[in-house]
């Protein structure tokens, strides 16, 4: 998969104009910015005669300064809540596996967590693939 920037603008009349920072030849615009995009894909896929699934957008819009840093700061407390979300799954499964070793029930276990039973259950459970259902 090749990653193109997508510089996106909005024009006076409220359209979005969009060009490819690495070939500014390419470009297109839409009503949204989810269609400017889908159009520049499409774009982009003629042009390097690719296919649209080969290919991934990084939208840059070009926005005020004050504007721009508002949005890479929601960016980025978003990017932090995933990584702390991360960090609390797996400090609660070692939690769980840790009050199950010492013979504390599941049920007592989630209320000492501050999860239901069965997210306990689902902790405490060894990774596995869902059952493949039958054909017929």
């Amino acid at each position: 998969m090749k990653t193109y920037t997508a510089r996106l603008e909005r024009e006076k009349d409220g359209r979005w104009s969009v060009e490819l920072d690495e070939e500014p030849r390419v470009h297109t615009w839409g009503k949204t910015v989810e269609q400017a995009l889908a159009r520049m894909r499409e774009a982009a896929a003629l042009w390097f005669r690719t296919d649209e699934g080969g290919i991934e957008l990084v939208p840059r819009p070009v926005l005020p300064k004050a504007t721009g840093r508002t949005v890479e700061q929601a960016r980025q407390a978003r990017e932090q809540a995933r990584d702390a979300d991360r960090l609390a799954l797996e400090q609660t499964r070692r939690a769980a596996v840790a009050l199950a070793g010492r013979g504390i029930s599941m049920r007592d276990a989630a209320t000492i967590l501050g999860i239901s039973h069965q997210r306990v259950h689902q902790l405490l459970a060894p990774e596995q693939s869902p059952p493949r259902r039958k054909a017929g």
